[in-house]
């Protein structure tokens, strides 16, 4: 949220054209996705980070910065939204992944592609702006300063059983995020659990521990709970961002369930 109103100060200034970022990459995909969905700004905002620390041999921070900031000024990117630079590649901040632990090409749009590239110094932009459906939708969360309710987030795994949910229970989060096998499927005994916790007043999502979610009312396993939501093409963390950023705006059951459609529809 300080990082949220410390951008939008920057680019109310006449003097500013565009605000780079360096963010680490471990959350990196988490925090364009906050703010993506908490920003308004009609100037360029662009994260980067670096996957090599300053002191190895070919550490790639220094070009990932020139590169941001090339994207940042650039006239050609001015109505693109937050975006990401990293290895060469633009990528709008909602759509970025992580998919490696440690190699330099880490970071991909999903779903979709990169809608730009860096070679030396030249930017080149493929196609028209690829903004988030919902980008500024929570705009008004950045005027309060209480903290967000808290969304958990179960991993289920070949033989777990129930002890996830069994863990949960009792816990006094408002939001769980279930990041269960495929599009959404879950094991049998676990349809009941999840039913009851979300039967409890605990909005539940769920997601898939994919690195490429699709996970829709017709993929993922049936709970009998009008509580339980499909996270679309959102990955657990993004969907856990959203859901608690949702929580917070107090949106009905028919709102949380075209929240995280929008992305699907779009």
């Amino acid at each position: 949220r300080i990082l949220a109103r410390r951008i939008e100060e920057l680019t109310a200034d006449s003097e500013v054209d565009g605000v780079v970022v360096t963010h680490g990459t471990d959350t990196l995909e988490e925090a364009a996705f906050f703010l993506e969905l908490v920003c308004k700004s009609g100037k360029p905002v662009v994260l980067t980070a670096a996957m090599r620390p300053s002191t190895a041999l070919s550490a790639d921070g220094p070009a990932n910065l020139f590169q941001a900031v090339l994207a940042a000024t650039s006239p050609q990117l001015q109505s693109h939204g937050l975006l990401v630079v990293m290895n060469g590649l633009v990528i709008p901040g909602w759509q970025i992944i992580k998919t490696d632990s440690v190699a330099l090409d880490s970071f991909h749009a999903y779903p979709g592609g990169p809608i730009g590239k860096i070679v030396g110094e030249s930017l080149l932009v493929f196609g028209s702006p690829n903004l988030s459906p919902l980008v500024g939708r929570f705009h008004d969360h950045l005027r309060n300063d209480d903290e967000l309710p808290f969304v958990d987030i179960v991993l289920l795994r070949a033989g777990c059983g129930d002890q996830p949910l069994a863990d949960f229970k009792g816990n006094a989060c408002k939001g769980l995020v279930v990041a269960g096998f495929g599009g959404g499927t879950m094991p049998d005994n676990l349809n009941g659990l999840v039913a009851e916790t979300a039967n409890s007043g605990c909005t539940v999502v769920v997601s898939s521990r994919v690195s490429q979610v699709t996970v829709l009312a017709e993929t993922m396993t049936s709970v009998k709970s009008k509580n339980v939501f499909p996270s679309g093409l959102l990955n657990p963390q993004k969907s856990a961002l959203l859901l608690s950023l949702a929580l917070d705006a107090n949106l009905d059951a028919l709102e949380l369930a075209e929240l995280f459609n929008v992305f699907v529809t779009q």
